[in-house]
């Protein structure tokens, strides 16, 4: 807890925070500064800026430096302002349209003479992306981009000054300016209080939070379309730097290179440009007294989804730093026992990738600033002493990617027109067309491998510069045996959304054209079924929610425009009305949460978050049909956040009268839709049947932490129409089966009807990444309805909405919240 002395220091130091917002124009270089615009140090103790005051300073650098020039690019998911800053030399940002083509040349090489690639290279500037505070609650790096703003346009030393002649730096002020209010808001308010370093209770990112870096080739943001749009269709960077924070007890910094495995979909130009810059950032950064950098460890680079891992398989080197964290801009202290080894040895000791361990003590917001301004100026160095280098690295990856020869391991994806989900189809190539890839129909039939296509199939051709992100977009993976993977091992998109995608390997004959529209080829079939026991096609779900919601009290926070209106006529047991819908959101933030929340926004379904008081005041069937929880852990659910640790009215969970209330809703006829993590609690409160496999002791060996794998549908009238094979993601998932005669006698379960709607593939279970021990789950129970009293309970061992990414099972929530 803070003594008081420090709380009113630290109310001081906010306050100071904005003191020269609004001052006269400055005329002079260190007037500009970050520091005489905030009236404080750049990363002071116990202050945050918030995004009117990182706007703020921008502009006014922009207004008065001829090096910088500040453009809005659009409004992020809450309405702030989009920003980049783009800095370099005013000759430089008087041709900026002549160094965008001559970046574009080298990133598309094909058709362009040797002279023309000659000139591109000798006429071009190496241009250099920084994202700053994707994730908000790491905070440094926001204070970090104004002073690296700063020095950039106006210093008159190397490599500043170097830089600005040799290279275009597009700054992009925050890649959430959201998050950043909303923490800074939150360290305010709890600043001096002995919860000051705890958690939000919401996302910092509405519907992402975390997990906002692992939307780059989904692109379910706004925020990740407008930076690739910005990549991929306009600047054509040659490097990214990344810039994040990790844990406090760790090595202070970490530069690539990232450990293995190595994903064989980036270009071996792009990894050695990658270890390049490393590495000489850790000569150039211990020379500057900062020790405690590591190269190596935690993040690999297998991965895709990542800011610094899409770029890679397009030809850009993807930078990633970390350094370690404080409490927001709380400093900590740490002994040298409190340090962990970095590389997981007993000893906190020296070794060639951490040659220069931290001696621990104070570590300081300002600290981390000082850690990433030196890489920065090492980057910065390295670049500008040979900026031709880093052009003509880019351009041979880019020949690389566009040649098919012998040694080429296929020649073409297509997706074919018999896809009944054409809304999956459309979400696919519209994110495929924002990343750059060239999508082509077919005007005629086409014969690839000796099999014939009608005219209308989709073709991404292998012979472009974006290929290999292609292929890491659409190949079943095999994980490397021995390894672990820093996030998901397999991801396979194209599988996820539920498409036949044909991989044409040697020969593709026929005619094609750029599809240079969102409009598909109208030989995509239009799905008319009006019964959703039928519905194959995404865009009927969301048809038939707006016809529903038309006489719905909830209203949807989705603007239209975004499938075909259709009258829905209702059959069956399909809902006559928009049931209504809530999402229980706890008070210490779930991603999980958030993506169901994006989902259904998605999908167009209403609904309303309900929070732990409202779930205890009981009676939840007067106000909801439907209640979802997401994949919450059992003891979040339970105990949520422990008293004092928060706020009074945010501690504590659901506790005894929330389980009451619960069991009362499923009894008075609700329908409880359980997802993964969350489903042991119900399972445990409504004494349900079942038994998870993949928790049981003789099972310990079964891991998996992201992969794609293949569940069979079984008949019901829930799952009617259905394709008898769905993938989805299994991340740390559940699996169950019924429990033996044995079992039942030391349990206390409740008679009650449990029937299977999906079961893990019993053969072959994976299709992407690694698993160990499938045999675990195969067969086993995936999806589950159980009758008890008037109510419904759904379980989903797995998160039918993964992250965004599993368009395929969207259909399977669907038919869970309106069916039966």
């Amino acid at each position: 807890m803070l003594n008081t002395s420090r709380y009113a220091f630290g109310l001081v130091l906010v306050l100071l925070c904005h003191v020269a917002v609004g001052a006269e124009p400055a005329t002079t270089t260190d007037d500009l500064s970050p520091a005489a615009y905030l009236g404080r140090s750049v990363g002071a103790d116990f202050c945050l800026v918030d995004w009117k005051t990182v706007q703020g300073y921008y502009t006014k650098l922009a207004e008065h430096a001829p090096t910088v020039q500040l453009q809005r690019i659009g409004e992020t998911t809450e309405g702030r302002d989009f920003l980049i800053s783009v800095i370099s030399s005013p000759e430089n940002l008087k041709n900026i349209d002549a160094i965008k083509a001559a970046s574009h040349t080298i990133a598309d090489p094909r058709g362009k003479s040797a002279e023309e690639l000659k000139q591109a290279v000798e006429n071009g500037k190496v241009v250099v992306f920084i994202t700053p505070s994707m994730h908000s609650t790491e905070v440094a790096a926001t204070e970090m981009g104004m002073q690296l703003a700063w020095l950039l346009a106006t210093s008159a030393e190397a490599p500043w000054s170097t830089m600005r002649e040799e290279a275009v730096v597009v700054l992009l002020p925050s890649l959430n300016p959201d998050g950043i209010d909303h923490v800074s808001e939150w360290y305010a308010q709890n600043l001096g209080k002995p919860y000051e370093d705890t958690s939000l209770p919401e996302l910092y990112h509405k519907y992402a939070g975390h997990d906002n870096n692992r939307d780059f080739f989904a692109l379910t943001q706004v925020e990740a379309r407008m930076l690739s749009k910005l990549m991929y269709q306009e600047w054509y960077p040659q490097i990214l730097w990344d810039v994040h924070q990790q844990g406090q007890n760790g090595d202070r910094f970490f530069v690539p290179p990232y450990r293995d495995p190595l994903n064989e979909n980036i270009d071996p130009m792009i990894v050695a440009g990658i270890n390049a810059i490393g590495s000489r950032a850790v000569m150039d950064m211990t020379g500057e007294d900062c020790t405690g950098i590591v190269t190596g460890v935690s993040y690999d680079n297998w991965w895709n989804g990542g800011n610094r891992s899409v770029p890679a398989r397009q030809n850009i080197i993807g930078i990633l730093t970390e350094a370690a964290s404080v409490n927001f801009a709380s400093p900590i202290y740490l002994e040298r026992y409190q340090i962990a080894d970095p590389l997981g040895r007993k000893e906190y000791r020296p070794s060639n990738q951490f040659i220069a361990p931290w001696q621990g003590g104070w570590w300081r917001q300002a600290d981390i600033v000082r850690y990433e301004l030196s890489f920065g100026k090492s980057l910065f160095g390295t670049v500008s002493r040979e900026p031709k280098m880093w052009l003509k690295n880019k351009l041979a990856a880019a020949q690389n990617a566009s040649t098919i020869d012998n040694d080429s391991k296929r020649r073409a994806w297509l997706i074919t027109v018999d896809n009944e989900d054409v809304g999956a189809v459309e979400r696919l190539v519209d994110l495929l067309q924002h990343l750059g890839v060239e999508v082509h129909q077919s005007k005629s039939a086409i014969v690839a491998d000796e099999r014939s296509y009608a005219p209308g199939t989709l073709v991404i051709a292998c012979d472009q510069p974006h290929s290999n992100l292609v292929n890491d977009l659409f190949e079943l993976k095999s994980f490397p045996a021995g390894e672990t993977a820093y996030d998901v091992s397999g991801w396979s998109l194209s599988a996820l959304f539920g498409l036949r995608v044909v991989e044409v390997v040697r020969q593709l004959d026929g005619e094609l054209e750029l599809l240079d529209s969102k409009e598909l080829p109208d030989a995509f079939a239009v799905a008319k079924s009006h019964d959703a026991h039928q519905f194959r096609d995404s865009r009927q779900w969301v048809s038939l929610n707006r016809e529903l919601a038309k006489g719905a009290s909830f209203q949807t926070s989705v603007n239209e425009g975004t499938a075909t209106e259709e009258a829905t006529a209702s059959q069956g047991q399909q809902a006559k009305s928009l049931p209504r819908v809530g999402v229980y959101a706890p008070w210490l933030a779930s991603m999980d949460e958030g993506w169901l929340r994006w989902t259904l926004d998605y999908m167009e379904m209403p609904y309303k978050r309900v929070r732990n008081s409202m779930v205890k005041a009981g009676k939840l069937k007067d106000d909801f049909d439907v209640i979802l929880i997401p994949d919450i852990s059992a003891s979040r659910v339970e105990s949520g956040r422990s008293e004092g640790s928060v706020q009074g009215n945010m501690a504590g969970g659901l506790d005894v009268d929330g389980a009451m209330a619960i069991e009362e809703f499923v009894r008075d006829g609700g329908k409880l839709i359980v997802m993964d993590s969350a489903c042991p609690w119900v399972i445990d409160l409504l004494r349900i049947p079942l038994v998870d496999v993949t928790s049981l002791k003789e099972n310990k060996d079964f891991n998996c932490s992201g992969s794609v794998v293949r569940g069979e549908i079984q008949d019901h009238e829930i799952t009617t129409g259905l394709p008898k094979t769905i993938p989805f993601m299994f991340a740390h998932s559940i699996a169950w089966r019924a429990p033996t005669s044995k079992e039942r006698e030391q349990r206390t379960d409740v008679k009650c009807e449990v029937e299977t709607l999906l079961t893990y593939a019993p053969r072959r279970v994976l299709l992407s990444g690694t698993m160990n021990h499938p045999e675990v789950i195969e067969g086993q129970i995936a999806w589950a309805k159980v009758k008890q009293g008037k109510g419904t309970i759904h379980l989903f061992g797995f998160r039918p909405y993964y992250r965004g990414w599993t368009h395929a099972s969207f259909h399977l929530l669907m038919r869970s919240i309106l069916l039966d």
